[in-house]
């Protein structure tokens, strides 16, 4: 049965649970049955919930049906009112976010009814398919499809069915609110057995899942403020209102000589995480029982290393080699289904030239390991991504393997191979500084992995610039990435042509500047994950410089043009939560015409916040070459600083302005 974690309009999911709501088959539309409009809703003039709502959901219902053996299945059914131009622009489309897998959306159908109560339906042939989505190595496509004749007054509702094969509704998440105003939230469960629902609420208080009609249990709201996202603010399910099935305390297992049961007991933290550990083991002794299938190919391979950690780098570095099909998309299912049914001396066996799946190549390394005589054990830990965990969190959804724990000179190393383009002692920003459940076959404990330090998490920006009469400027750039930089940027763009990626490196300089030219677009190294990934490329960008009378000025941090302030509000609802410590260097040397001379070269004031952050600038003036050279340097975040509490908003806010101000200082040349 597969896991499920689900949202509140069947979008939202923790990415360990992503093949029920993103693992899509579209299928076409049946004929809709649509529910009665009251008069008082079509002639509505203005919000109930919000005053100045541009829209409102009337009704936002789902119902899920948990009941049959090898099927889940959800119904959607959402009714808004329109009511101002930003409304209509808003929802003007609508995305139904999925991946390819093995979950079905059915039976779309959408329309928009009028003040009058004349309807208009959305045709079959409307609903196309787009990427919405980029996060952390995983791609977001949807299902959209435009509203037709939609504008203020009128009432657009759709509906669509989720079903997956073998699923079931474990871990399911019921988010009670949403980004508009709602004035009915409903949520219809119909459990396995017929069993009552354990739950629990989450940022919130109130009633939850109650007995209805038809083996069923309603949990709704009514009158539901609009969530409203801040920049750099902590996962949903760390402040936004939901209730999770936390399913049985009893968990069964079982072989042909004995029986045994662990109780979770959610009360006591550290009996709850033991029962889990216990039963988490067998990974463990997967790996230990395969490890003898493996020796000889092991010593082999760490024949003549100098040290331990020699040892452990071959062996890392054959099973990350390996052809990862996790991170392979033209794999056919019929390919998976073999490979899936190979054995760990399978893949040994098969050399370097062996296939195997993330989950697979983990289990290797873990047998390869310990064949090699160091001590292994299982690390499982939460994304800070989903959620900050704490030990109190009884919610066994919320740790995930994380990687093999090897002793290295009395210091557990977490290594997960899996990861195929993570170095040797990095995993993904989402499990550093995370809490982690450590454990073997007698014993567990807790760790908090390690975080890479920002000076490794570099962005390094050179550019080689001319400024003409006229305000044009040209030239060219490198940017080279390091680090948790590098590692996002190649998780998010293996599975694409190169083609994408020289899109979106025009896009995202096109957002900034948006009069420039792109052109002789270069990425380098991204299958060498030992060099930084190199974006090269030529800019050209007219009126770059602004003429007044006899001098031009203009912005010498050209990767700086166009931006915005981080933290544009002057109040704030949430904390405020960074990903990962990051520093940046940025170089530009810039030749202006020979006919000027520099007006005003002074370096912008910098901001310094001590260890927690810094922006500081050179300039160098060379009136003879008619150059300047602008040198800017910037850090920010420790493990201590990267998560911040509100009543500190006004501080953190004044620090980035400042930050703002200096990146995006101006100079001036003036004729001779």
């Amino acid at each position: 049965m597969l896991n499920l974690c689900k949202s509140s309009g069947g979008i939202v999911v923790s990415a360990a649970m992503l093949f029920f709501l993103f693992s899509a088959t579209v299928y076409g539309q049946k004929a809709a049955e649509w529910r009665p409009i009251s008069p008082a809703d079509l002639s509505a003039a203005k919000p109930a919930v919000e005053p100045d709502a541009d829209a409102e959901a009337l009704l936002w219902e789902t119902r899920i049906d948990d009941s049959s053996d090898d099927k889940l299945t959800r119904k959607n059914y959402v009714r808004i009112k329109i009511f101002t131009e930003r409304g209509r622009e808003k929802f003007a489309k609508v995305d139904i976010p999925f991946l390819k897998g093995r979950t079905k959306i059915k039976d779309i159908a959408a329309r928009v009814i009028r003040p009058d109560g004349s309807t208009v339906d959305l045709a079959e042939k409307d609903i196309f398919e787009r990427e919405i989505i980029r996060a952390n190595g995983v791609k977001v496509l949807a299902k959209s499809f435009a509203i037709p004749n939609i504008e203020p007054g009128v009432i657009i509702e759709y509906q669509f069915r989720e079903s997956v094969e073998d699923g079931n509704a474990n871990g399911s998440r019921f988010y009670l609110q949403k980004d508009i105003p709602v004035r009915d939230l409903v949520y219809y469960y119909k459990p396995y057995n017929d069993k009552e629902p354990t739950t629990q609420l989450y940022n919130t208080t109130g009633a939850g899942f109650v007995k209805d009609e038809h083996g069923f249990y309603r949990l709704s709201r009514t009158n539901v403020p609009a969530y409203k996202e801040e920049s750099y603010m902590p996962p949903e399910d760390m402040v936004k209102p939901y209730l999770a099935l936390t399913g049985s305390s009893l968990n069964v297992s079982g072989t042909e000589w004995a029986l045994t049961v662990r109780v979770f007991d959610r009360s006591n933290p550290a009996q709850f995480w033991g029962s889990f550990a216990s039963m988490k083991s067998g990974l463990l002794n997967a790996w230990l029982k395969d490890s003898d299938s493996v020796k000889q190919f092991t010593q082999s391979l760490i024949s003549g290393a100098a040290n331990d950690e020699e040892k452990l780098r071959r062996i890392y570095e054959f099973c990350r080699n390996l052809r990862n099909t996790t991170y392979d998309p033209t794999v056919t299912d019929d390919q998976l289904k073999s490979i899936l049914k190979q054995k760990t001396k399978d893949i040994v066996k098969a050399g370097a030239g062996a296939s195997a799946t993330s989950g697979q190549i983990n289990v290797l390394f873990g047998a390869m390991a310990a064949a090699a005589g160091f001590d292994t054990i299982g690390v499982f830990s939460s994304r800070r991504d989903e959620v900050f965990f704490e030990k109190k969190m009884t919610d066994a959804s919320l740790l995930t393997f994380a990687g093999v724990g090897v002793d290295l000179g009395g210091d557990y190393k977490v290594l997960n191979p899996g990861y195929k383009y993570a170095p040797f002692g990095q995993l993904p920003w989402y499990r550093e500084n995370a809490l982690a459940l450590i454990f073997d076959t007698k014993r567990n404990g807790w760790l908090q992995l390690p975080l890479t330090p920002r000076e490794q998490n570099l962005t390094k920006r050179t550019a080689k610039l001319t400024l003409a009469e006229d305000g044009t400027l040209e030239g060219t750039i490198s940017v080279e990435l390091s680090g948790q930089e590098a590692l996002s940027y190649r998780f998010t763009n293996y599975d694409d042509p190169r083609s994408k990626w020289e899109e979106r490196l025009k896009d995202a300089v096109k957002n900034r500047i948006t009069n420039a030219e792109i052109s002789n677009i270069s990425i380098e190294n991204f299958d060498d994950i030992s060099k930084p990934i190199i974006q090269r490329y030529t800019i050209k960008v007219p009126n770059y410089a602004q003429k007044t009378g006899k001098r031009m000025f203009f912005q010498p941090g050209i990767f700086e043009y166009g931006t915005s302030p981080v933290f544009a509000s002057a109040t704030r609802t949430y904390d405020i939560a960074f990903t990962f410590p990051w520093s940046e260097k940025d170089e530009v040397e810039l030749t202006y015409p020979s006919t000027y001379a520099i007006d005003n070269g002074e370096a912008p004031g910098g901001a310094d916040a001590g260890e927690v952050g810094k922006d500081s600038f050179r300039i160098q003036t060379d009136p003879a070459a008619s150059k300047i050279k602008y040198f800017r340097d910037f850090y920010f975040g420790t493990p201590d600083a990267l998560t911040f509490d509100v009543s500190k908003y006004s501080v953190l806010k004044e620090l980035w302005d400042m930050i703002h101000k200096s990146d995006t200082a101006i100079l001036s040349i003036k004729q001779k």
